[in-house]
């Protein structure tokens, strides 16, 4: 089945990433059966997850309209094959809604998808050793998001079509649940180097070359936007660069390092463990301390093969902007204080979506039931922009973490610098 039959029959448009893979797939189309979408397999995968038992006739319903028409059969091998057995992550928001091929029932469809990644993460995380509770508080983590459906619909049950990308890496088993937190191996991706001065044990991170910042240290909305562009060498023993601020913006004013004295800890591309927040009970210290702490015992134990450098994260939860909207006493404010901040690209409108369930957002209208959904329409209706920010810690300062390490000493690392 060639894809303009395909997109015939279903009537809905969909974007040019779909075609990606389209004859892969057609290839490996499995003619006996699809069995994902048989009830002895989604239904042990609700009963073993918090989905409620009231979704099954939705369920056996939606996968058997599937299974009776040829192009949603191949729709959904096309999608499970992308998702769930492909080593690179697909995007899926230009997929078909289905609610016209499905008489409302698209939601139900990629629900269907993402819980066909469940079984395949609990047999990699059996071959593993992978304790039974942190399987299950991986993957059952998708109920959470079929709530929000519901939310965004209005009652209609069901998942986001683009999620499947985030569903994938559930299912590849490659992700872990620790606590209040989850995590998987990643390459740093953020655009700095980090350095330990030798003796005195101090962190000191530097930003990558040729990064546009504005006159605050933050990075640009875009080059016309840009105050100074970022520099670094390291030459003659000698490293010259512009130093990030732990608190998360970079100065405009290079300083430079002596090279027998500073060793790097942390640059683009060292393995280190990608820290993901999932929405649910409050983000206190402690309950991340733990996790943390957790995750430093865990990985060695169950993943010695990959030694890392310590923890990162790229977030809306990282927005330096939060000290001033929520205060001191905030949660979120009180876990940015312990990290080592430092800027990224930001949409500005970075954190809406999972604040309002809306990338789009009203601030005359929208609800102001929450601290945090005030504190963000305030702050967009005095015309400012939001943004993000990412994070690192390393292993061997973690002992100091509730100290606020980083930020401590960051003035005796800048007098080491010169």
């Amino acid at each position: 089945m060639n894809i303009a039959a395909l997109l015939d029959d279903l009537g809905e448009p969909v974007g040019d990433e779909f075609s990606a893979g389209w004859d892969q797939s057609i290839a490996t189309y499995p003619e006996a059966s699809l069995d994902f979408l048989t009830p002895e397999v989604f239904l042990e995968t609700r009963a073993w997850s918090d989905l409620p038992q009231a979704f099954d006739p939705l369920l056996e319903k939606t996968a058997k309209a599937v299974l009776s028409r040829r192009s949603l059969r191949y729709l959904a091998w096309h999608t499970y094959r992308l998702a769930h057995k492909e080593t690179e992550g697909r995007e899926f928001s230009a997929w078909p809604e289905l609610d016209h091929a499905l008489s409302g029932s698209g939601g139900i469809f990629y629900l269907l998808l993402v819980m066909a990644g469940i079984p395949l993460l609990r047999e990699t995380h059996r071959g593993r050793g992978i304790p039974e509770a942190v399987t299950h508080a991986t993957g059952a983590d998708f109920c959470l998001r079929s709530a929000r459906y519901e939310r965004l619909t209005g009652g209609q049950p069901g998942m986001e079509q683009r999620l499947l990308n985030w569903y994938g890496l559930v299912g590849s088993g490659d992700l872990y649940r620790l606590g209040r937190l989850e995590y998987h191996f990643q390459p740093f991706k953020g655009a700095l180097r980090a350095y330990r001065h030798r003796q005195g044990g101090q962190v000191l991170a530097l930003s990558e070359a040729d990064v546009h910042y504005d006159e605050e240290g933050y990075v640009a909305a875009s080059t016309a936007d840009a105050s100074w562009t970022s520099t670094l060498t390291d030459a003659a023993g000698q490293i010259t660069g512009f130093p990030i601020c732990p608190s998360g913006k970079t100065i405009a004013e290079p300083v430079a390092l002596q090279a027998d004295a500073w060793d790097r800890v942390l640059q683009p591309g060292d393995r280190i463990l990608g820290m993901h927040i999932p929405e649910g009970e409050a983000m206190t210290l402690e309950r991340c301390r733990e996790s943390m702490a957790e995750a430093l015992v865990f990985f060695p134990r169950y993943h010695p093969e990959h030694p890392f450098v310590g923890f990162e994260c790229m977030s809306w939860i990282l927005n330096t902007q939060l000290a001033d909207m929520l205060g001191s006493y905030s949660n979120l404010v009180k876990y940015q204080e312990e990290l080592y901040l430092f800027p990224l690209p930001s949409s500005g409108t970075d954190g809406l979506y999972f604040v309002f369930d809306s990338a789009e957002v009203d601030p005359d209208n929208a609800p102001r039931d929450t601290t945090l959904r005030r504190a963000y329409l305030d702050h967009l209706r005095a015309g400012k922009r939001l943004r993000g920010g990412g994070m690192f810690f390393t292993k061997e300062d973690f002992t100091r973490f509730g100290t606020q390490h980083y930020r401590s000493q960051f003035a005796a690392a800048m007098a080491l610098a010169g």
